[in-house]
């Protein structure tokens, strides 16, 4: 009815007198013993396996490459090797083109003073131009002056009232430094749609009325109306006002319009004390920076 309880074995029952190893240390030892062939057996199996399958893929991707992979990456080279953009190019894309300077005038302002204009057009499409320059002529040259030439534009640079006791001959503009600070595209991504949507200022109503002592107008008067049909208001937006007789131009005019808003009409009236001036149209030229935040005013 009672079973007898079983007595431990004598591994069981072993201790080891040096104390150097346990009794479950010798049952592992004896475990190990009688299974050390299997336990061979089965490792030498796995290290079979495992070189047939990293020994069979590496041929196989061996024979896929030499039988299709090398013409591939042949194939590869080639295509880049004709995609990667030649440097020379690059540099040339990113590096600022020189400006080109067209036509020189010189024009007598009043008495012995003169006025220099030079037609100078900025080709690159994202550097804007800051220009110090001056001009010289037989027997003389003016004082250094600074501009700024906006991206893909054009239009006289100038000096006013240089003094000379006879007209200056054979004038040259001669342009000391530029600093080109290039507009990113993070930043503007149309540079032609965002100088469009600024710079757009009509004029209308031109009036000259020569100088006369019968009407006793004393100075020769250029009026027009002059509308600021961008969306934006500036403090004191700077323009020249280019004088022609016909097809040609007679002179300059340096123009600021404090305060002009969006929108907003001006009546400009313009006097020259230039003797024989005749002048039948005018061109407005805008000079100032648009990239330039201080330049506008706050929206109210």
């Amino acid at each position: 009815m009672f079973a007898k309880p079983k007595t431990p074995d004598k591994f069981s029952r072993y201790t080891d007198p040096t104390g150097e190893f346990s009794n479950r240390e010798l049952k592992l030892g004896v475990w190990y013993l009688k299974h050390k062939l299997l336990l061979q057996k089965i490792g030498l199996r796995l290290l079979i396996v495992w070189c047939v399958v990293t020994v069979g893929y590496s041929f196989g991707y061996w024979l896929y490459y030499f039988s299709y992979g090398y013409f591939q990456d042949q194939k590869m080279a080639g295509n880049l090797a004709r995609e990667i953009p030649n440097h020379a190019v690059v540099n040339a894309l990113f590096n600022a083109k020189d400006l080109q300077v067209g036509r020189i005038e010189v024009y007598n302002s009043v008495s012995e003073l003169f006025d220099f204009t030079a037609q100078v057009k900025n080709p690159n499409s994202r550097n804007t131009a800051r220009v110090t320059y001056k001009f010289v002529y037989n027997g003389g040259e003016t004082a250094l002056a600074q501009t700024m030439l906006l991206p893909m534009s054009e239009r006289p640079i100038v000096y006013f009232g240089q003094k000379s006791d006879i007209y200056p001959t054979a004038p040259r503009l001669v342009i000391e430094k530029v600093e080109w600070k290039r507009v990113g595209a993070e930043e503007v991504p149309d540079i032609g749609a965002f100088l469009a949507e600024r710079l757009n200022f009509t004029m209308e109503n031109f009036v000259f009325t020569k100088a006369s002592q019968i009407t006793g107008t004393l100075n020769h008067q250029i009026e027009f109306d002059l509308f600021n049909d961008s969306a934006y208001g500036y403090w004191e937006p700077k323009f020249y006002v280019e004088l022609i007789d016909g097809v040609q131009t007679v002179g300059t005019i340096y123009l600021v319009v404090p305060k002009f808003k969006a929108g907003e009409m001006r009546h400009i009236d313009l006097r020259s004390l230039v003797d024989t001036l005749d002048v039948s149209e005018v061109k407005i030229w805008p000079a100032f920076n648009p990239f330039d935040q201080a330049a506008y005013l706050k929206v109210e």
